[in-house]
């Protein structure tokens, strides 16, 4: 151990010595001093720094040395001169040694010039760099050799030096021995500088890598751009300063973070997937979503078909409830930065899928450095919801109002099936008991007080575990997580599991070339409910006289009204038990997903980089629906209980599933790629104008594959087989589907394949770091309208100004005010509506009861002559900050008017009462608003709280749909002036005073064919 450390301690000494003993030759007479320097750079690899006036063009000096070592030789050419020498690294720093000291005391005047050249951590010299007098709007930009030169400036000046992606560092300037010297504020940064001290300062200043700060940077998916230089309406956050214990989701973490975009949570299952609007809807046919960007590649839903297709519609929508969504793959813990595009002028660059918005992730890149090993775990435990929470009645307080009910001989709306009191007083009148026993049962029910919420809830709780190991060095870097989640919803059988692993490798090859690679998958199992099955809406809407169990602990059935049997003619009722249908219905949703990217950057020249991009994404998913033969919904269809017929019975003969219950069966397969390859030029001409601008092209595709499958006389406790369907049955006159028609037409292969060709540009031109603009275009093309060539293209554009008020001169006196930004843009986009096609879109009807012949239902009538949706928008906006930052705020008033698609009535000859057509207009006027507060702010500790509002007002003009009474009751009325989704509904009058009846206006008038003459707007 001993010789080792001396062996090491020797090799250090000898590395040391190396390093300060390099030696020069050189001869000759009156050789000019800047040519001896220059010898000794050729010679020695070191750098000569100084000031221009520190040695003069005429000075000389002959000597005639050979290996003769550096500093020696220093020594000899400046024993004469008033200049000294500083070693430093591999630099060598020059400068005018101080004068002597008067018998006066003398004050020095403030520096006459400060410069200096700034460089990286590689010793590459940075142009472009902000150098500012703090608090200030006086400044300048480093040249093309990283050069910056001040004259004149006041004492105690502090220099502000910034640049995007670097780390900021202010200097100070102060007096010394030898006249003014330099400092950094930050002690920790005082390695970033190399001073020459005197009246002319002269700076080598070294600045260092830094993770880009949110605050700092626009990130749109296609390019990073600097805040001040970027013109839209945007909003960003870490995802570490969201996240939310007991969510899987990123979307669902956003809910009331985001100003102008809504979140709203659509059910009370683990794993659902929230509705998210930016800036109200634009569209009525078209997909309504954002879209999701990962990493600059644009995510996909897993599932097959769109909202509103096919016969299995409705499923579909209860579906989607807990099916995954386009980014339910991601663990949040792997997600860095959130920005979220709302105007034309930040989404323009995706062109006609961005209308409603754009949400661009990044994920967190791997650091160079030793290896670090990171584990997150977090337990959750909720409160399961309790009659505490509502105002409900008690078993006794429904018994005694039952029986005032009854005593006063009012009435319900419709029959009361034989259950608690009803049945009590049923089983009197009928003296099945007598009125001892009635009494006696009357006592137990009013005290049974069953627990709903208790049976069918639980406290919920999850666990979320994330492991992540990242290091490498400055060439190969690397960051591997695993994630798994575990959510136990509040109701019982609700529950979710998730398992993701990602890979994110960075190859820098040379300084010119830097390649990311970045590998994900994961796995995704959910399981909820299915067939009417709704734990929540039970325990809120039944009443506490009936129980779960029977006293010998089976389960208690109570008569539930559901669909007329086909067996026994005017059944409506069946046995019913919420625990039985748990066990014998269900969801299970599983998807997995495997995505790989490869992110090439290559600096061509000093102002061009080349950025290429190429994505592949596989993902599956599939879902199971079933329900046995012991379950009420089953026994509906069957016509009678489970065991309550004869083999061979004519009921059983009658029944249209004598055997088994039913399974759904859905499986989708989605693979894509994206390929993006574009050019990116970025130049500071002449300090005060800057350009950036980027042309590419993009090529996606998306081809799903997917079936569904819908089988009954499924036999779940059989091996999960099948019994024969009867073809025939014998049913009464009960008229209901054959069950082979719904088989085959709720069964069908979904094959679709949607093609994109993009060319797009950005160009951004700052000047003086006070005007800003903005300019975007994009070029789509897509295979969603083959049949007409002009309406294959649609082009997108935007335009944008910024007016950064505060770098005026004139607001150099208000140094409480940092920021001060006005800006305005305007867009055009487009947008494809894929449930509309050129082509005559027909489903199975059938067999046709009518003629006896298999038909055909035509879905969507032909629309060859239909293109783009089409939004113009605009919005105007402005950022303030104020006293260093601890106060700002950003507000936006926006409006976007849409030219869009709508359905309107055509004769029925045409195969269909209504057609799609172009003429409506949707316009969305609103604003948002965000601010926010900073009351503490140290080096370890940040207190910051922001509070935002927003407002959406949607309004439909130019509409010809005839809407009817139904239309205007559930909420699918287009009404011209109206918001989209608006509620109508009957205006309430109040009850009535004899017999408490409620009672309605304008009940009283003629018939009207326009409903909204009796009916009032009521959301």
């Amino acid at each position: 151990m001993r010789l080792t450390v001396i062996l090491l301690a020797a090799a250090i000494f000898q590395a040391n010595a190396s390093g300060h003993a390099q030696t020069v030759t050189l001869s000759g007479k009156t050789i000019p001093i800047k040519k001896v320097f220059t010898a000794i750079k050729q010679q020695t690899g070191y750098v000569i720094f100084s000031n221009t006036n520190t040695i003069s063009d005429a000075q000389s000096v002959s000597l005639s040395v050979r290996d003769m070592p550096l500093k020696d030789l220093l020594d000899m050419v400046l024993k004469d001169l008033p200049v000294t020498y500083l070693i430093k690294d591999k630099t060598i720093v020059l400068s005018r040694k101080a004068p002597p000291s008067a018998d006066v005391l003398t004050i020095p005047a403030p520096p006459t010039t400060i410069s200096g050249v700034i460089r990286s951590t590689t010793g590459e010299l940075l142009p472009g760099v902000s150098v500012r007098i703090k608090n200030t709007v006086t400044g300048t930009v480093t040249s093309s050799d990283g050069a910056f030169y001040f004259t004149h400036l006041p004492e105690n000046t502090v220099l502000l030096i910034t640049m995007l992606g670097y780390e900021t560092l202010e200097i100070g300037v102060r007096k010394g021995t030898n006249g003014y010297t330099a400092y950094t504020v930050d002690k920790d940064q005082s390695k970033s500088l190399l001073v020459t001290d005197g009246n002319n300062l002269v700076m080598n200043i070294t600045l260092h890598r830094k993770d880009m700060e949110i605050g700092d940077v626009v990130i749109t998916g296609y390019m990073n751009v600097n805040k001040g230089n970027y013109v839209g309406a945007v909003y960003s956050v870490k995802a570490d300063d969201i996240k939310i214990a007991g969510e899987t989701s990123i979307d669902q973490m956003l809910q009331g973070v985001v100003p102008g975009m809504s979140v709203m949570v659509q059910s009370g299952q683990v794993g659902s997937s929230p509705k998210i609007r930016i800036r109200g809807t634009s569209t009525i046919l078209g997909n309504q979503e954002p879209v999701w960007v990962v990493d600059g590649v644009i995510q996909r839903d897993p599932l097959p078909m769109p909202n509103g297709s096919g016969s299995l519609a409705g499923d579909m929508t209860e579906l989607r409830l807990i099916a995954s969504n386009a980014i339910s793959w991601l663990n949040p813990n792997d997600i860095e930065t959130i920005t979220v595009l709302k105007d034309a002028s930040a989404t323009a660059i995706y062109g006609s899928q961005a209308a409603n918005g754009v949400i661009v992730l990044t994920t967190k890149k791997p650091k160079p450095g030793q290896l670090s090993v990171s584990y997150n775990s977090s337990f959750t435990v909720g409160q399961r919801p309790s009659y505490g929470d509502f105002d409900l009645m008690n078993s006794q307080e429904l018994m005694q109002f039952s029986k005032e009910v009854y005593e006063a001989r009012d009435s319900y709306t419709s029959d009361v099936l034989p259950i608690g009191y009803a049945k009590l007083i049923q089983q009197l009148q009928r003296k099945e008991i007598d009125y001892a026993t009635y009494t006696e049962m009357y006592r137990k029910l009013e005290t049974r007080n069953t627990d709903w919420f208790g049976l069918l809830f639980r406290n919920p709780f999850s666990q979320n575990h994330s492991l992540s190991l990242s290091g490498g060095n400055e060439k190969i870097s690397n960051r591997t997580s695993f994630s798994m989640q575990q959510q136990n919803g509040e109701a019982k059988g609700n529950d979710l599991t998730s398992f993701a692993a990602s890979s994110n490798t960075t190859l820098r090859l040379g300084k010119r070339l830097t390649v990311n690679l970045m590998l994900n998958g994961s796995r995704r199992e959910t399981d909820g409910f299915a067939y009417e099955v709704d734990p929540f809406s039970y325990a809120y809407n039944t009443a506490r006289t009936i129980p779960m169990y029977n006293d010998d602990g089976s389960l208690f059935y109570h008569e539930k009204r559901g669909e007329p049997s086909t067996v026994y003619p005017g059944n409506t009722s069946y046995l019913y038990n919420i625990q039985n249908e748990l066990n014998n219905t269900g969801n299970k949703n599983v998807t997995t997903n495997l995505s790989t990217t490869a992110d090439v950057n290559l600096q061509i020249t000093k102002d061009l980089q080349y950025q290429g991009l190429l994505s592949y994404t596989l993902t599956n998913s599939g879902v199971k629906s079933y329900a046995t033969e012991l379950s009420y919904y089953i026994t509906q269809t069957r016509g009678y209980e489970f065991g309550s017929v004869l083999s061979n019975s004519p009921q059983e003969l009658a029944s249209r599933l004598p055997f088994g219950g039913l399974v759904q069966l859905q499986n989708a397969n989605n693979n894509g790629y994206t390929w993006r390859n574009s050019l990116v030029y970025n130049r500071l001409l002449g300090k005060v104008h800057n350009v950036t601008l980027q042309g590419g092209i993009e090529a996606r595709s998306a081809l799903t594959q997917g079936n569904t499958d819908t089988r009954y006389g499924y036999l779940r406790y059989r091996g999960e087989s099948y019994a024969p369907v009867p073809t025939m049955p014998a049913m009464n006159s009960v008229a209901k589907d054959n069950l082979y028609d719904l088989m085959r037409t709720n069964s069908g292969i979904v094959n679709q394949k949607s093609n994109y060709l993009s060319e797009y540009f950005s160009a951004v031109y700052g000047f003086d770091q006070r005007f800003v603009f903005n300019f975007n275009a994009r070029l789509d093309a897509s295979n969603r309208f083959g049949q007409d060539k002009n309406k294959r293209f649609q082009p997108t554009w935007s335009v944008g100004g910024k007016w950064r008020v505060a770098n005026e001169k004139f607001m150099t006196a208000a140094k409480w005010l940092n920021a001060f930004d006005v800006s305005a843009s305007y867009g055009y986009q487009g947008m494809a509506v894929e449930e509309v096609s050129p082509y005559l879109i027909a489903t199975d009807g059938g067999l046709s009861n009518i003629f006896k012949q298999y038909i055909l239902n035509i879905k969507s009538l032909p629309y060859p002559e239909l293109g783009w949706e089409k939004t113009k928008t605009w919005n105007l906006g402005l950022d303030v900050a104020l006293f260093n930052g601890r106060v700002s705020a950003t507000a936006n008033w926006y409006k976007k008017s849409s030219n869009i698609l709508a359905s309107r009535q055509v004769p029925v000859e045409n195969g269909m009462n209504a057609a799609t057509v172009f003429g409506s207009l949707m316009e969305n006027t609103g604003y948002d608003l965000i601010v926010s507060v900073i009351p503490v702010r140290t080096k370890d500790f940040m207190w910051q709280f922001s509070v935002n509002t927003g407002l959406a007002r949607n309004k439909l003009k130019q509409n010809e749909r005839i809407n009817t009474l139904e239309d205007y009751l559930n909420g699918t009325a287009i009404v011209n002036g109206q918001a989209y989704s608006t509620f109508y509904s009957y205006a309430y009058a109040g009850l009535n005073h004899f017999n408490g009846v409620p009672t309605f206006k304008n009940l009283d008038i003629k018939p009207t064919e326009n409903p909204l003459d009796y009916l009032v707007k009521t959301g």
